[in-house]
């Protein structure tokens, strides 16, 4: 679980526990509910056991190393070099990633 990898613990935490304490599933499945509660419960306490194992001081924690953005690699010679950083991207991306937010912006809206 390096990197962000804790997240994924976390949305799957919210999501069961989405499912399990807003009335969404029916009552007679009350034997469901009960196993995506716990589970949800259980998520959560791995989400925060990756996330405390990588930022022992927190996720509040602001100590800014440059090697977390760096890119490094090693050259023939055998010697760590800094790679450039990569582009911004173009136009296009720009507005294709503006466009998706919207949609995701308003199609969480119309599900409401």
């Amino acid at each position: 679980m390096t990197g962000n990898g804790s997240i994924v613990w976390l949305m799957l935490s919210v999501l069961q526990a989405i499912l399990a304490f807003t009335g969404v599933i029916p009552p007679e499945m009350a034997i469901l509910q009960t196993i995506l509660g716990g589970n949800s419960i259980a998520f959560f306490f791995v989400f925060l056991y990756f996330m405390l194992k990588r930022k022992p001081d927190g996720f509040l924690d602001s100590d800014y190393s440059k090697s977390e953005r760096t890119m490094r690699a090693v050259d023939e010679m055998g010697n760590i070099v800094d790679l450039p950083d990569n582009s911004e991207g173009s136009r296009w991306e720009r507005w294709a990633s503006i466009l998706w937010f919207i949609t995701l912006i308003f199609g969480t809206i119309s599900i409401f």
